[in-house]
């Protein structure tokens, strides 16, 4: 027959292994745990390297294609300024020819309202401490 100490034995036995069960057991959920952790961390720092990268490869489309607009407008405005300085070339050559022309026929050209555009040009263009030296002469010279 069983004695009470012998069922406290055994009992305690049974204690015991249920216990070192339960540790084993929960050991090996801990262990998993901190591997799905280590899986998880290296997931989201896969994440947000890759979402760098398409970050970056959008930023270098959209510069690529910024770099191709500003290009394609530095052309067509390159070649829109080619354009104004020949007809103007043109223009300054059929009005010399034109001068030329009214000078060998004896005809005087009243040229006062181009002077005093130029002037106007010269003013507008001067720098301030130009038009003070300017402005300065003329009233000495009065």
């Amino acid at each position: 027959m069983e004695t009470d100490e012998d069922a406290e034995g055994v009992e305690s036995t049974v204690d015991y292994q249920i216990e070192e069960l339960i540790d084993r057991r929960t050991e090996e959920i801990e262990e998993r745990i901190d591997d799905l952790q280590a899986d998880l961390e290296e997931v989201d720092n896969y994440a947000r390297i890759s979402l760098g990268e398409r970050r970056v490869k959008g930023t270098e489309a959209n510069l690529a294609e910024f770099s191709e607009s500003l290009t394609d407008f530095a052309d067509r405005t390159f070649t829109k300024t080619n354009a104004l300085e020949s007809q103007l070339e043109i223009q300054r050559l059929l009005l010399a020819e034109m001068l030329e022309a009214l000078a060998a026929a004896d005809i005087e050209v009243d040229v006062s309202d181009v002077e005093q555009h130029q002037e106007g040009q010269l003013v507008m263009s001067a720098s301030p401490e130009e038009r003070l030296h300017e402005a300065m002469e003329k009233h000495s010279t009065d």
